[in-house]
């Protein structure tokens, strides 16, 4: 009873994959090796905590069930070396029957007759990142499979290591080979991929955008691992649960999670469980998410959300250019900026609104945040 289900933090993927399943389809049909899809190469997106990660995750176990090879990593300078010499050769070390051949050397002494004999590595530290892909889908062709690579965290300064893996991967589905590919990362950063010169293969690629849950998806999310867990949830306390998640699948986890260590020994979750849980995740969004959504923004980028942050919801563009004391195209370019990122959603013709739940009431109660690295409200107080 005391085992909680609920797995708040990023990339940690929870027992319930809720409002995934028609996706998580799409890529099992290209395991299962029937028709072509265009899910053989995608690109997910969606904003901080969405759950693209755990997506991946998903995928990778779904290729995994059918016998495929994951190549998986995380986009950084050092990946494609990395790869290249040490994880790639492992792999095919490890699945190629040919990887160590036995050669003569020389012989023994001359009235035994006998050989002596060496072992040789075929793939020790081979530096051919194509080549060895190559391989490795032939290895898993050989066994009705195949070979997926699954890249996370997609950036901007790390385009050249995308690139010449979209080379390698290109190459072998133009032979029609049995190899997927899918990248995740956030809005900015997908566009960035979109836009670089040498990645075109990703502009034919099936666009992924994640989106938070719906209201029953998110019931079922925090309603079936309490179930499976042999607890209970009270109808009052599983809505206020779900509403004060607002869909969002990091704070469905960090909700559920708290309300179930409230009072792990009772059988049911109660209304009093749930209000401490939303309570205490509330606070916890600004430290997780929304202050390091903050940070890969410029100050520019920052005022404009202030300015937002003065409406109860939807904010007018024209009225936010206008807090900021800014020309209609600076304006502009900032809210284009922060739709490409992700953090705030054009509703409506003319309005904004953020993305990421409670990010207006964090600026409102911490408006130190928006203009990172000067002096904290505390800080001030010692100022009088």
């Amino acid at each position: 009873m005391h085992d909680n289900p609920f797995r708040p933090g990023f990339g940690i993927s929870p027992p319930m994959l809720a409002g995934r399943d028609a996706l998580l389809d799409e890529w099992r049909e290209v395991f299962g090796l029937g028709a072509w899809s265009p899910y053989r190469a995608a690109l997910v997106t969606g904003m901080r905590g969405v759950g693209k990660t755990v997506l991946l995750n998903a995928v990778e176990d779904a290729a995994l069930a059918r016998d495929w090879t994951v190549v998986h990593g995380t986009l950084h300078a050092g990946l494609i070396d990395g790869l290249e010499h040490d994880r790639l050769p492992a792999m095919l070390q490890e699945q190629d029957p040919q990887a160590r051949t036995r050669e003569v050397t020389g012989l023994t002494v001359p009235q035994v007759g006998g050989l002596r004999t060496e072992v040789k590595e075929r793939y020790e530290r081979e530096p051919r990142l194509e080549s060895m892909l190559a391989r490795l889908v032939e290895l898993g062709e050989e066994r009705g499979a195949g070979v997926l690579v699954s890249l996370d965290e997609v950036a901007k300064e790390s385009l050249d290591q995308l690139r010449r893996i979209a080379i390698a991967v290109q190459h072998l589905m133009r032979e029609d080979r049995r190899i997927a590919i899918v990248a995740a990362g956030v809005p900015a950063s997908i566009a960035a991929a979109l836009d670089a010169d040498g990645l075109t293969f990703f502009r034919r690629a099936q666009q992924v955008r994640l989106d938070t849950l719906t209201l029953s998806e998110t019931r079922a999310a925090l309603a079936e691992p309490v179930r499976t867990r042999g607890r209970a949830i009270g109808e009052q306390a599983l809505e206020r649960a779900a509403r004060a998640s607002q869909g969002y699948p990091y704070l469905v986890q960090s909700i559920g999670a708290r309300a179930w260590e409230y009072t792990p020994s009772t059988e049911e979750i109660t209304t009093d469980a749930v209000q401490h849980a939303v309570e205490v995740a509330h606070a916890a969004m600004g430290e997780s998410v929304i202050v390091p959504a903050l940070r890969g923004l410029s100050s520019r980028d920052r005022d404009y959300l202030l300015a937002m942050a003065e409406d109860d919801g939807p904010a007018s563009t024209a009225e936010v250019g206008e807090r900021m004391g800014a020309s209609p195209g600076t304006a502009g370019r900032q809210r284009a900026r922060l739709l490409d990122a992700g953090i705030i959603v054009a509703p409506a013709r003319g309005s904004v609104d953020f993305a990421i739940p409670l990010m207006r009431e964090h600026l409102r109660a911490h408006p130190h945040d928006a203009q990172l690295g000067l002096p904290t409200a505390a800080r001030d107080t010692f100022r009088a």
